[in-house]
């Protein structure tokens, strides 16, 4: 059986040590008639770094004694193109470049012992000096190769990795190395590759680089391209991540059962053409998912993969301006609250210092993966967080914001004990506990702008409970349940699951009729959903920022 190559990028090592591979190749002839000088965006932990090392084993010159053993089982090797084994490969990543200290060093630093190790790897009787500036040494490489006649393949990885880490955490270094003013060796390096595309003759013959965002892109070429954007083209839709048929053959190779696992939920739903039909799950949430199912016969103990996790815990810069939560923090509210967002456009191209456009935080928010291309509607973009463990980060990430801010901040044991209640023994306490804390703390009072922000709320603190998916508008029975508490997949205690009702009556309307028709409303909307065995229905009423009802959905009253 082969193995699960779970954070794996050595796509050589793969093959070779027998481990599971699903195969891009055929995206291979597609990039070489789409252009020469590509760039491909998508969120971390989705496979980028191994696409792009199956790109440079296929080119690279070094390797064609070893293409049929390594390609034999692909769909390249039955059909190559006339492009195969016939480059130089220059291979940069980015993600390796420190941000402590002097970064123009520590950037030029990596830079040159990459081009050092690929004229030794090469043999060329080309010499630099690792003291100099890494683009003067690109340009003399350039150069040589040129006149040598040897045509080059850059590639460069995760290019926007440690410029990202600045613009979270010193923005003024950010600035520095991206300003049309500066010297910085970053944007000279960038200034470089682009003059290289577009020189009689050049070496440089083909490159492809992917990254996060586009924004140090953006900034580096004056918001001039440097290639052909790959990211939101139909026809690379899947080119990484996992389709439901590779999934499905992944599953019968390694006998899983996926009937009875909720797993579209957690890590499906991806989605980077607006006319895609079939979404895509994240490589690393799969590969995560099915190596605890084939060590341990069950799903994660935590489903949220910490690499993950961790990755979309720098966030923090994008809703903060002088200390203070900003408007983007308020379309991260809007987006909890309705369950969707929307954007007349998805913008391809931007620069970090236009963040606070909505147009573009939006944008920036579905490269990062938060949220995906959901639906299009009378010409605008429809956006929704993609599943379950992003959901989860993202209801991290907005109670870390609100705690931060000393806008809201409780107690998450005491929380997580009364969600705990609610699943094993059908106690309400947990809606009590979260109406009394947003009574008592006055300042959260000021975001409360009616319904979508008491559900939106609800449904990212009790996203933080390890028992459940929450889902908003979860659809039965041909009506939309406000919140939908299902059983998580790695839960195998037989718990309750909850059908949430959430009524909002604003301050200046309420009386007890208003407060009577909205809870016959509720109650007529939980008995055409149905209620099932283990499944509570609930009826939360809010005036204002005070719950004035809530009780469970009676079978008296159906």
């Amino acid at each position: 059986m082969k193995k699960i190559p779970y954070g794996m990028s050595d796509f050589r090592d793969l093959k070779v040590e027998d481990y599971y591979y699903i195969d891009k190749t055929h995206f291979i002839p597609k990039i070489e008639m789409f252009g020469r000088y590509l760039y491909l965006i998508r969120p971390r932990r989705f496979g980028k770094s191994l696409f792009l090392n199956m790109l440079a084993f296929y080119y690279d010159i070094n390797y064609k004694d070893e293409f049929e053993a390594v390609l034999g089982d692909t769909y390249i090797f039955k059909n190559p193109t006339k492009e195969a084994s016939s480059y130089y490969i220059l291979k940069f990543d980015f993600s390796a470049v420190s941000t402590k200290g002097d970064i123009d060093d520590n950037f030029s630093y990596y830079c040159n012992i990459r081009i050092d190790d690929f004229i030794e790897a090469y043999n060329l009787d080309i010499k630099i000096d690792l003291n100099t500036p890494a683009h003067k040494n690109l340009n003399l490489l350039l150069v040589k190769l040129k006149r040598l006649n040897i045509p080059l393949y850059v590639m460069i990885d995760e290019y926007d990795n440690f410029i990202n880490n600045l613009l979270m955490h010193d923005q003024e270094d950010y600035k520095r190395l991206v300003s049309s003013k500066s010297e910085a060796i970053y944007k000279e390096f960038f200034k470089l590759l682009k003059a290289g595309t577009s020189d009689n003759s050049s070496a440089l013959k083909k490159m492809f680089i992917t990254g996060v965002s586009p924004l140090a892109l953006y900034d580096v070429t004056s918001g001039s391209n440097i290639g052909i954007n790959l990211t939101n083209e139909y026809i690379f839709n899947d080119a990484i991540g996992v389709t439901k048929e590779e999934l499905r053959e992944l599953f019968n190779y390694y006998n899983i059962d996926k009937k009875d696992i909720d797993i579209d939920s957690w890590y499906n739903n991806y989605r980077f053409n607006e006319d895609i039909k079939d979404t895509i799950y994240n490589t690393d949430m799969i590969l995560y998912f099915v190596k605890s199912i084939i060590l341990t016969n069950k799903p994660p103990r935590n489903l949220v993969d910490l690499n993950v996790r961790t990755d979309y815990s720098k966030l923090r810069y994008l809703v903060y301006t002088d200390n203070r939560l900003n408007g983007n923090f308020s379309i991260l509210q809007e987006l909890f609250g309705r369950g969707f967002i929307t954007a007349l456009e998805l913008k391809d191209s931007f620069s970090a210092f236009e963040l606070k456009k909505s147009n573009n935080f939006i944008s920036l928010l579905y490269y990062l993966g938060l949220i995906t291309i959901y639906k299009q509607y009378r010409g605008e973009i429809y956006f929704k967080i993609p599943n379950q463990t992003i959901q989860r980060i993202m209801a991290e990430y907005i109670q870390k914001a609100l705690e931060e801010s000393k806008i809201f901040d409780i107690n998450l044991n005491e929380f997580k004990k009364r969600i705990q209640m609610f699943a094993y023994d059908g106690s309400l306490e947990v809606f009590y506990y979260l109406a009394n804390e947003i009574k008592e703390r006055s300042k959260v009072r000021d975001y409360i702008s009616g319904e979508s922000f008491i559900k939106g709320f609800f449904r990212a603190f009790l996203g933080l409970s390890p028992f459940y998916a929450v889902l908003t508008e979860h659809e039965r029975n041909k009506g939309f349940v406000d919140i939908y508490l299902r059983k998580a997949i790695n839960i195998e205690d037989d718990i309750y699951e909850g059908l949430i009702e959430l009524k909002y009556i604003p301050r200046s309307k309420f009386n007890k009729q208003e407060l009577k028709k909205q809870i016959a409303q509720a109650k007529e909307q939980l008995k055409l959903y149905n209620p099932k065995d283990r499944e509570l229905g609930v009826i939360v009423v809010f005036n204002g920022w005070e719950m004035v009802y809530c009780d469970f959905f009676k079978e008296e009253d159906s």
